[in-house]
């Protein structure tokens, strides 16, 4: 697919000094273009214009979109700030570590942090609490014959967190919906009136904190281990523990973050796997091999394929194609003078699928990994981000795809199934995130 562009609109004018890509239409600026093809038109851009242009991404709100590998510092650099993502959807974020910087920032991650590692993750045993899910709802998958991937992938990993967090199973349909009208304040819609997205976000995210907070308050008064209760009863280095607001605000970013992002990723794995019987031929002598699944952190060591296949899959389709950040002072980049204020976009996609990186960058080729000795490079990880946010739940979202993959394909052996793709190999669609489009479908059938 190619960006959609204005036709009428062919000349390259500048804002601040900086050339502003040629395209826009009316009101909704480049919005098409970035909805339809971002990657095609930081490459158009890359072409014509160089590393540094400016995007209306719709309504004359403005990002400076930064093309040069140097635009991977802005995420270390501390003199740009994430606070604009806390301006832009309040309600949605509210004081999580994705809006907050500086010492705020650095409060929430200490207290956070310690639950998300390997030994926070083993102390509660997260990683049997999922085999057991996953294993579950891929036998299901296989009782239907067909899914619908991203639906499906959805369903499973909102279940992975939903669990993680003590949400008794009988009540995960509950939550689901109402996440998934808390979603709707995404959209921004700023009309509060009954029915309307805003309001009916609104009222799903106060039911939302009314569970969470039983559930942290059950928590306190036990002596468990669950990562809930790690969280609840976490401080800092200072002895000082998170608000219940901010607490409340940070769980549920973790519903949402670790939600859509790990779903989309497996969504894609499962249709490459279908797509390449190859693939999934390596995958399961790999994990046949095993005496188990993988069940701690430690563990997932063992299955560098199924690791590889998580790796590649989030180079070639990240779920996240961009992440910003606001530049505090003037800043220079690219050898060109950014004004205080600009929101400054990283092209993750771009970055991801750089030759100067990877060989064949544009070709998905989980081998890439196998030969690394030494741990992923930032820039490697680059679809978690980098500096004081890199992403909490990394370890968790590893844990989770690795498990998946592996489980599906003992699954598939055992059953007597294999893969194949119900119609073609799934298009992109990129907003909100970066994922597989709804309708992709894969079939079981028998080997």
């Amino acid at each position: 697919m190619s960006p959609i562009l204005n036709p009428l609109a062919r000349r390259t004018h500048e804002r601040h000094g900086l050339p502003v890509i040629r395209g826009a239409f009316p009101v909704l600026g480049h919005l098409p273009a970035l909805a339809s093809d971002p990657l095609g038109l930081d490459r158009l851009a890359e072409r014509e214009i160089g590393p540094l242009y400016w995007t209306d991404t719709g309504f004359g709100r403005w990002q400076l979109r930064c093309l040069a590998p140097e635009s991977f510092d802005l995420f270390k650099n501390v003199q740009t700030s994430s606070d604009y993502v806390g301006e832009t959807l309040p309600d949605l974020f509210g004081h999580s570590v994705i809006t907050l910087d500086g010492k705020p920032h650095r409060h929430a991650r200490a207290v956070m942090g310690p639950a998300f590692t390997p030994g926070g993750l083993s102390a509660a045993k997260v990683g049997s609490l999922f085999a057991d899910i996953i294993e579950r709802h891929v036998h299901d998958w296989i009782d239907r014959g067909v899914i619908t991937t991203l639906a499906s992938t959805r369903e499973l990993v909102l279940a992975l967190i939903l669990r993680m967090l003590g949400v008794p199973e009988r009540d995960l349909e509950v939550w689901r919906r109402d996440y998934e009208d808390h979603m709707l304040l995404a959209l921004g819609v700023p009309i509060d009136l009954p029915g309307t997205p805003r309001r009916r976000g609104l009222d799903a995210k106060a039911r939302l904190d009314a569970r969470i907070g039983a559930l942290v308050r059950e928590a306190r008064a036990g002596s468990d281990t669950t990562i809930l209760a790690q969280l609840s009863r976490a401080k800092d280095e200072h002895g000082e523990p998170l608000a219940d607001a901010e607490l409340l605000d940070n769980l549920r970013l973790l519903i949402l973050a670790g939600h859509e992002t790990t779903a989309t990723v497996v969504a894609w794995l499962v249709a490459y796997l279908a797509e390449s019987p190859a693939l999934l031929e390596r995958l399961q002598t790999e994990a046949i091999a095993a005496n188990d699944v993988p069940r701690t952190p430690a563990d997932l060591r063992s299955f560098r394929y199924a690791e590889a296949l998580f790796r590649e899959v989030l180079r070639l389709q990240p779920p996240v194609a961009r992440d910003a950040r606001r530049a505090v002072v003037d800043l220079e980049i690219a050898g060109r003078r950014v004004p205080a204020g600009t929101i400054v976009a990283i092209p993750i996609e771009l970055l991801s699928r750089s030759a100067r990186t990877y060989e064949d960058p544009d070709s998905f080729v989980p081998e890439r990994w196998l030969g690394k000795t030494s741990p992923p490079t930032a820039l490697e990880l680059v679809q978690f981000g980098a500096g004081p946010h890199f992403c909490l739940g990394y370890h968790v979202a590893w844990m989770e795809v690795v498990q998946t993959v592996v489980i599906l394909a003992r699954a598939l052996r055992s059953r007597g199934v294999r893969l194949a793709l119900a119609g073609a190999f799934p298009r992109v669609r990129h907003l909100p995130l970066r994922h597989p489009e709804a309708s992709s479908r894969v079939r079981f059938v028998r080997a």
